[in-house]
């Protein structure tokens, strides 16, 4: 333990040392509202809470996950007090990362104190309600209230949390991992407080049929597994398509990639919808896969295009939109494709529209695209420095650059947290998108 804390700076340990003790006080002090003689609804929580933790979701984004114990914890909160469920909490997390997973015992040693603060806490808050704790009215919709409460309290102390420590340890913004990792995790809670009533009543009329309950959330383990097994199927696609594009003109290898990672940090930065940043990272990748019906000599020409080999080139946003129309998945991206070469002055192609006309992901793709071109070596010039690309894009800012997505852009490289992709990218990186 101690080896492993001096590989840190002093932040992170006086963080990761203050929540693990808060966390393990807090247990002992809530081991006095234990009634070992009921020890039989203890068990029965314990045991569904530890099946859920085993079949836990993991996001396609950000490595985080979504547990399906969710609302199992919840209504343990509700039934058994804020006490019994932080110790079946922490008891789970005992059971399933340190002798199933076999996680080191510096993430358990920290885990097991989150998850404790954040029931506990949370079942505290149950318990402050206005309406009290509700026994009186458990058949009421009134009980979706505090279980909602309980929700928002419990996701904002564990997330935030884990960002923190996350963030410590890798010395990146809390918030911009918070963002990544759960910001969209929110509306998986909207699905778990009815959830959660459901499980309170039916263990009210009959506890038995609390065990019935593993059945549905194996059922959602499976119907989540199909959901990611097709999006590899579509991420498969993209990687083959832009690994294509890549081996069409070397100069511009790995742009399709780099491209992506960059929209996706502007995204980020303006706070879109993961399912928005999904449609930016297909539109990214492919962004230029109009680019193979126009003439290979035109393509990869290493001097200034004539004017009639420039209007023949901006056909390519065009094309590559009639091209990913024809793929439903990607019919939200093919709009993206078609007005990434638009500009807020209205001189950009293919139509020539402007300011908000212009789809706001069209906006961050047109910038980062640039912003690329200008980092990266051609045939006919060598790349700027990025100071010099910033400086552009400050210069033309509102003119031929969104000005909020400039904005944003820059103040990542203000703050340090603009990572300049390297150029030479081999082909298989694009096997790794399974995993962004």
């Amino acid at each position: 333990m101690l080896d492993f804390l001096r590989g840190f700076r002093w932040p992170f340990v006086v963080y990761y040392l203050g929540v693990s003790i808060l966390g393990f006080a807090a247990l002992g002090i809530w081991a006095a509202d234990l009634d070992l003689a009921s020890w039989i609804p203890y068990l029965t929580f314990l045991l569904l809470t530890i099946i859920a933790d085993l079949v836990n979701l993991t996001l396609p984004r950000g490595g985080a996950s979504v547990s399906v114990s969710t609302p199992v914890t919840f209504a343990s909160i509700v039934i058994l007090g804020p006490g019994a469920a932080a110790w079946v909490e922490a008891l789970s997390a005992l059971v399933v990362e340190g002798f199933v997973n076999r996680r080191p015992p510096v993430k358990i040693f920290f885990n097991i104190p989150v998850l404790a603060l954040s029931t506990g806490l949370a079942g505290l808050a149950f318990q402050h309600f206005p309406f009290g704790n509700l026994q009186v009215q458990i058949g009421s919709p009134l009980i979706l209230l505090p279980l909602l409460l309980v929700g928002v309290v419990h996701f904002a102390i564990n997330t935030s949390l884990v960002s923190i420590v996350i963030g410590l340890s890798d010395q990146r913004s809390p918030v911009r991992v918070w963002k990544t990792n759960y910001l969209w995790n929110l509306r998986h809670l909207l699905a778990f407080v009815p959830f959660t009533a459901i499980i309170v009543l039916v263990y009210k009329i009959a506890p038995w049929t609390l065990a019935l309950f593993i059945i549905p959330l194996l059922l959602i383990k499976y119907a989540y597994k199909l959901y990611l097994d097709q999006r590899e199927v579509h991420i498969s696609t993209l990687s083959a398509l832009a690994t294509a594009l890549d081996a069409k003109d070397p100069y511009t290898h790995g742009h399709s990639y780099r491209v992506s990672r960059y929209a996706l940090l502007v995204g980020e930065g303006l706070g879109l919808a993961d399912s928005q940043m999904q449609v930016l990272e297909y539109a990214a990748l492919l962004h230029d896969i109009g680019k193979i019906g126009i003439q290979g000599s035109i393509i990869s020409k290493p001097g200034k295009l004539t004017e009639a080999e420039f209007e023949d080139m901006k056909r390519h946003p065009a094309i590559g939109a009639e091209i990913l129309q024809r793929l439903k998945f990607l019919e939200e991206s093919a709009r993206v494709v078609k007005f990434h070469h638009e500009r807020p002055d209205g001189k950009g192609y293919p139509e020539g529209i402007s300011g908000e006309e212009i789809p706001l992901m069209a906006r961050i793709l047109h910038l980062c695209d640039t912003f690329d071109a200008m980092t990266s070596n051609r045939p006919y010039r060598q790349a700027l420095s990025v100071e010099r690309a910033i400086e552009e894009m400050k210069k033309y800012r509102g003119s031929q650059f969104d000005p909020e997505v400039v904005d944003v852009f820059v103040g990542f490289y203000n703050r340090g947290e603009l990572e300049i992709i390297h150029e030479d990218i081999p082909f298989e990186v694009y096997d790794a998108l399974n995993e962004a």
